[in-house]
């Protein structure tokens, strides 16, 4: 419990870990000599070519962009465009939200405290836990917007990004049928085609054959991304899963070593630990703060 609770406390941090130079490097092609030339050169290309109008531009928010997409501004540049163009055509899922509302969300989201650079930090959505007629399908996107913007605020995970693992027991048609289009391409967005996440990974666990082919059917709502090429299904094959993620990554359900967080207990400590620095950025990002 200590050591969680350390963890907790670190989800405050706001610090360029040194020790991290390395591995932004190795990750994100990021050199310390050419970083602020380069976000110098993405504030420049939002003036100049006004595509679109970020809620901040201060170095810290540009990073997370070119470290998400390899230290190239012009990439960072379409991604901050697809990035705003998504808030501004959903701003419902963010707008005034009441971010510390979302514990009702249970155990649908839970994540693992033991960020490591070949996995980063491991968040998983147990879909079969969700009950739409308590909670929109709208809902379950937005709360995985705010877990991500929050996240992202950390430099660490900027760096070493994240692993999703989407869990499909429990899942049934009743559960489908409340997932349109319109929602997919929702979460597609939020995991990685419109949002700065250095997305290392998409791996979907205990799925039938039916769910698997109809991912391929929304896979065509954005067919040019990369993203695909980094979607997994394992099927009830656990060893198929360990191939990618290590056990010391995983929780105990999945053959592993660790203890998941759900999303209600990482967010009330998120509350508790919080500070001024961390109301100002979700003011700004346009959320509801206390």
């Amino acid at each position: 419990m200590m050591f969680q609770e350390i963890a907790f406390k670190a989800e405050m941090d706001r610090h360029n870990d040194p020790e991290s130079v390395e591995e932004a490097r190795i990750l994100c092609d990021e050199e310390p000599a050419t970083r602020q030339r380069n976000i110098e050169e993405l504030r420049r290309m939002i003036y100049e070519r006004g595509e679109c109008t970020p809620p901040r531009t201060d170095d810290s928010f540009l990073l997370r962009f070119l470290r998400a997409r390899r230290s190239v501004p012009a990439r960072a540049h379409r991604l901050m465009v697809r990035y705003c163009n998504f808030r501004e055509q959903n701003p419902h899922l963010w707008r005034d939200q009441d971010w510390f509302s979302y514990t009702r969300m249970g155990n649908v989201y839970e994540g693992v405290l033991f960020d490591r650079p070949d996995v980063g930090r491991l968040i998983i959505c147990r879909l079969g836990l969700w009950d739409p007629d308590q909670i929109s399908a709208e809902d379950l996107v937005s709360a995985c917007l705010l877990l991500l913007e929050v996240g992202i605020m950390q430099p660490k995970l900027q760096v070493l990004g994240g692993t999703a693992l989407v869990d499909c027991e429990g899942i049934t048609m009743k559960h489908v049928r409340h997932i349109s289009p319109s929602i997919a391409l929702q979460a597609i967005n939020v995991m990685g085609f419109a949002f700065p996440l250095h997305q290392r990974g998409v791996h979907v666990i205990n799925c039938s054959r039916v769910f698997e082919t109809l991912f391929h059917f929304f896979k065509r709502l954005a067919p040019a991304d990369d993203l695909w090429k980094r979607v997994h299904f394992h099927g009830y094959n656990l060893n198929s899963l360990h191939r990618f993620i290590h056990p010391d990554c995983l929780p105990k359900r999945y053959g592993g070593l660790r203890d998941e967080v759900s999303l209600e207990l990482w967010l009330t400590k998120i509350k508790q630990y919080k500070n001024k620095d961390f109301d100002t950025d979700m003011r700004t990002l346009g959320y509801c703060v206390d």
